[in-house]
């Protein structure tokens, strides 16, 4: 990197402060740094001001330097352990989808193969009553997992739910102590190279402007920069129809640990535990409000993405892809972001092989992404709902096709290149949405029925007891509350 490259990222928010807070300590210390902020713009990483997260953030979070237990009582977090999923199959029904695997692998045998083999006997537990996570939640009991491999406790994750202004605030005042600079500025217009392949400046508003060798668009949908040089978007809306969210503080009471995703006949409501009471999201495809309470803010969006780096500028956030935070996405994408840019750091004269990676790396993820959002779905069982009729009849993209098919069939799930979520979240959605495979690995035949119902029913037992050492979650977040 040349002596002084200057760096401007234009737009806060979620996106563009844990942008400016993971350069600045990542990036040799004559790199300059500024954030134009707009401080009445809608934030850059989220669709709304709660959100959960999935089990990347603690590490992340550590990583900028931040002590969890202060960070939860500075952001009125509680910790998640994963989701349930409440009448997305019939309306009375509900699956959790944990942070954790599923029983174990038994001399090479996948566990759900094993529990496929009994299931079909007759003689099996539901498949989640084999995943600590899912025990624990529904205990209301928590201990951060251990490193030990040995312990079945390795086998758990867990992330947070936070408010996102809070951690906004967090953030920044961590970057500036780091040295990055701010301003205040709503972007008016793009000023580009003579061959309008490249950004010079970033005008705003009422005068002023920003030069920069790189910019880092964190204006959120708008993608108000990246947009002037490539105007380009991929609408994934036909799969994903909802486009207005809104969000009240004090809906109904949240189940400890959990982020409930509650489906509704035009959409769903999330509902995520905070320390000070419960926060209430919910999303739909337009029409009145379907949330319980009045809604205290809302916005439109279009699922979507586009090409995050073009040129001189790599969009991070919601500028790059916007998807509904059905399974806690929102800041994993902004994370990630991060961490391929820090990976494919531009140098002069490299910039567009760069590019052309890093842009094959964000689609293949946000990709995989979205076909799990799209298999919630795809999978629903609500019949006589027109939003849901419609949902359910959309042809699904060739790789999720190729997973429903192939798990339905025997029950395998083929992996692509970055997947954010492994083997267990596939098969906890497939299955949670009542697709069972027509047949079991043939390696489970191994297995006499009575010695595989013993092993399983030791697995079961040392998951129990395992969560009988843990304590109730209630003390452990009474010891972080401000």
């Amino acid at each position: 990197m040349s002596p002084g490259f200057r760096i401007a990222i234009i737009g806060g928010g979620s996106a563009g402060w844990m942008t400016a807070a993971a350069l600045a300590r990542a990036l040799p210390r004559d790199a300059r740094l500024v954030v134009a902020e707009d401080p009445q713009a809608q934030d850059s990483g989220c669709l709304a001001p709660f959100d959960s997260t999935l089990p990347s953030f603690p590490a992340f979070s550590r990583s900028l330097g931040f002590d969890e237990d202060r960070l939860m009582k500075a952001t009125d977090a509680t910790f998640k352990l994963g989701s349930r999923f409440s009448g997305w199959t019939r309306r009375d029904t509900s699956y959790i989808h944990p942070f954790s695997e599923f029983g174990a692998v038994i001399d090479g045998v996948a566990f759900h193969h094993l529990w496929l083999k009994l299931r079909q006997a007759g003689q099996m537990e539901p498949f989640e009553d084999f995943a600590l996570a899912a025990i624990a939640a529904r205990a209301g009991r928590f201990a951060r997992p251990g490193d030990d491999p040995r312990s079945v406790t390795s086998t758990m994750a867990y992330g947070l739910h936070l408010d996102i202004g809070a951690w906004v605030a967090a953030l920044r005042g961590r970057a500036i102590h780091e040295g990055v600079a701010r301003i205040e500025g709503v972007p008016a217009s793009v000023e580009r190279a003579p061959d309008g392949q490249t950004v010079i400046a970033v005008k705003f508003e009422g005068g002023g402007r920003v030069e920069a060798d790189l910019f880092i668009d964190c204006t959120g949908s708008d993608a108000l920069v990246i947009g002037a040089l490539s105007p380009e978007r991929e609408d994934w809306s036909r799969w994903l129809p909802c486009d207005r969210v809104e969000w009240s503080r004090g809906g109904n009471g949240a189940a400890p640990l959990l982020t409930e995703a509650a489906a509704l006949r035009t959409g769903w409501r999330q509902t995520m535990p905070l320390q000070s009471g419960s926060a209430s999201v919910t999303f739909s495809a337009g029409g009145p409000t379907t949330n319980p309470a009045a809604p205290a803010g809302g916005r439109d969006f279009v699922s979507g993405r586009r090409a995050p780096w073009v040129g001189n500028v790599i969009a991070i956030g919601l500028s790059a892809t916007v998807l509904e935070p059905l399974e806690g996405t929102g800041l994993h994408l902004v994370q990630s972001g991060i961490a391929k840019l820090l990976g494919l750091f531009p140098r002069p004269g490299a910039a567009s092989s760069l590019s052309r990676e890093y842009n094959r790396l964000m689609r293949a993820e946000s990709e995989r992404i979205r076909d799990l959002l799209i298999a919630h779905y795809r999978l629903n069982r609500r019949r006589g709902q027109p939003f849901w009729d419609a949902a359910a009849a959309v042809d699904p993209p060739a790789e999720l096709a190729t997973k429903m098919r192939l798990f339905g069939s025997r029950g395998r799930v083929p992996l692509f290149d970055e997947e954010t979520f492994e083997e267990a979240s596939w098969i906890a959605t497939l299955m949670g949405h009542h697709i069972q495979p027509e047949r079991y690995h043939p390696l489970a035949d191994r297995f006499p029925p009575v010695e595989l119902r013993a092993r399983l029913d030791r697995m079961r037992a040392v998951m129990k007891a395992a969560v009988e050492t843990m304590p109730p979650v209630s003390a452990l977040e009474s010891a972080v509350r401000p």
